[in-house]
């Protein structure tokens, strides 16, 4: 009962809590935005592809040493590079391989007279592996909870980039060795590739600034395996100190990465690593924050007072990212891979060394309180040799997420929720699934995947995920206002807000609008997705909205009065 108690509480906060559109930043005061597919960011080695190649320099210094040679005279890169040699006359092979780095950016809509906005960059999950080969559906910039993030986030005014990064190491070897060290290595890679990110935005604002970003504001958020990149990345400063002396990096034949071959930890060049042209003329990498759904920190000694603010998204039960501290598990063979520190233990530290003070004040909204209603708290937890969890006591940036234990197969922890914003289409995956095994001979069972996946995701749907990301973004965004020091004009439009009333709200019929203080001018109700399914002419104080023929679901609406002030709420059919 207490379960069920949680989820309707949780249910009533996520869908029928209100905020006022019309701040930028704080809310969506755009109803579309520009998309940019595909933008090339940047290229590099992609050793995994590489074979035994990547193992003996000596065989491919030659090339490496060519393709430097291109980058000193600005010149492409030979297409041959970018091939598989499978499709090649023998005497066009390559030995080293590389990878186009690209990214989808989201921009406000072309009349948006503000010209140098926040930029958030996002960095997808998919445990390192594509998308159907790590054993699952996600895993690319293209993700549902990658591009509505997105979405919203240029609806609110800020510039938004979804980049893919380089993936690839090995699951499925039998050597915990060979695990750790090809994963510990393939999340080095997209490191330095979300460094690349970063300076390109960052040479971009001094070179035309197409994309219209403020240089001096941005974010990371990382998704899943992403979240370790966006956590590492701010934490990750000394080499020798960080990785080399510390054991669990360390293996058999010494560190599982090595600055001489994988590059430095500022994206400097190494054996198997081109060096980066931006990172040359000394463009700064540096971000002004950081920001998980479902991600961990590498280990806590990285942590130091002074970096950069953190928030995290972590369901309390993740079975494969540890909420506390624990070990990797990698949903692709559900085998253990490295010890790490999950949010619960990252964001209470970054709360003790002074880097989340800035979150300590944040005033009263339905999502801190939820939050703060759960530090402290203890809960049933997964694993047979841990039955209950704690909530630490002040992590301020962290939001629990505490959904029911679930087990479909008992005994077995790995169905337990890791990422209740993942939602897919089943066509879509059946019509993926079958392109890709027509183009390279896999064998992938887009039936097996989707019920795969919905034995870890239950009841996924969009309305379910998308409820969660109105969650990750009713917490985050103040936070990332915060951090940034952004301008909002709050005064004015909680007058707005706070004299505008609907009710009921869940409704089965009528809804009805009133403001005793201000005109309504005209009202408008946007489905899910944000096509706006209804639009009225007002000139009242008040005024009922019928039903029509709309289906059951959340829809958001938007409530106009002069002085271009605009108060969204979230309404439920039912």
């Amino acid at each position: 009962m207490k379960n069920n108690l949680q989820i309707l509480s949780l249910m009533a906060l996520l869908f029928v809590a209100c905020n006022t559109e019309a701040q930028r930043y704080a809310s969506e005061i755009f109803t579309t935005n520009q998309l940019e597919s595909d933008v090339v960011y940047g290229a590099n080695v992609d050793p995994f592809s590489m074979s035994g190649a990547a193992e003996d320099p000596a065989t491919w210094g030659a090339e490496m040493g060519a393709l430097n040679a291109n980058i000193d005279n600005s010149e492409p890169f030979p297409i041959e590079f970018f091939t598989p040699n499978a499709v090649l006359p023998e005497e066009d092979q390559t030995l080293v391989k590389l990878v186009s780095l690209e990214m989808d950016i989201y921009t406000p809509p072309a009349d948006d007279d503000v010209t140098e906005r926040p930029l958030i960059i996002f960095i997808h999950t998919g445990n390192f592996l594509p998308a159907l080969f790590n054993g699952g559906i996600t895993g690319d910039k293209i993700d549902s909870a990658g591009v509505n993030l997105c979405r919203q986030w240029a609806r609110r005014g800020f510039v938004a980039a979804s980049i893919n990064y380089r993936l690839g190491w090995n699951p499925t070897s039998t050597d915990p060795d060979v695990r750790r060290g090809s994963l510990l290595q393939a999340v080095y890679r997209a490191l330095h590739d979300t460094q690349s990110a970063v300076r390109f935005f960052r040479a971009s604002a001094v070179d035309g600034n197409p994309y219209g970003i403020d240089p001096d504001k941005i974010v990371l958020f990382g998704q899943g395996s992403g979240g370790y990149v966006a956590q590492a990345y701010i934490t990750l400063n000394d080499y020798i100190e960080e990785i080399a002396n510390l054991p669990k990096f360390i293996g058999v034949d010494g560190p599982y990465v090595l600055e001489s071959v994988d590059g430095d930890i500022d994206g400097g060049p190494g054996a198997t690593r081109l060096p980066d042209p931006r990172q040359e003329a000394g463009i700064s990498k540096e971000v002004n924050m950081a920001a998980n759904a479902g991600g961990a920190l590498a280990d806590i000694s990285w942590l130091d007072p002074g970096e950069a603010p953190m928030v995290s998204i972590h369901c309390v039960r993740d079975p494969f990212a540890p909420f506390d501290d624990g070990t990797v598990v990698v949903p692709t063979t559900n085998e253990n891979v490295v010890d790490v520190s999950g949010a619960n233990v990252f964001i209470q530290e970054a709360n003790d060394n002074g880097n989340n003070a800035i979150f300590q004040d944040m005033p009263s909204d339905p999502y801190t309180d939820r939050a703060r209603s759960l530090y402290g708290e203890t809960f049933d937890y997964i694993l047979p040799t841990q039955p209950t969890i704690t909530v630490s006591s002040t992590p301020e940036g962290l939001f629990p997420v505490v959904v029911p234990i679930n087990e479909p197969i008992p005994g077995t922890p790995f169905f337990n929720e890791s990422g209740p914003w993942d939602f897919w289409d089943e066509p879509t995956l059946q019509a993926v699934v079958a392109a890709t095994n027509a183009a390279i001979g896999t064998e992938f069972n887009a039936d097996e995947l989707h019920q795969q996946g919905l034995l870890g995701n239950p009841g996924m749907s969009p309305d379910k995920g998308l409820a969660y990301i109105d969650t990750i973004q009713g917490y985050t965004v103040p936070r990332i206002i915060a951090a940034l020091e952004l301008p909002l004009n709050v005064e004015d439009e909680l007058v707005f807000e706070s004299s505008t009333s609907i009710y009921p709200n869940p409704t089965k019929g009528e809804l009805t609008i009133k403001n005793d203080e201000f005109i309504i001018q005209r009202v408008e109700l946007m489905d899910i997705t944000g096509r706006v399914v209804a639009s009225e002419v007002v000139n009242a104080g008040i005024h009922t909205v019928n039903r029509q023929d709309f289906s059951d679901g959340v829809y958001l609406l938007n409530i106009y009065f002069d002085q271009d002030s605009r108060v969204t709420k979230k309404v439920l059919f039912n």
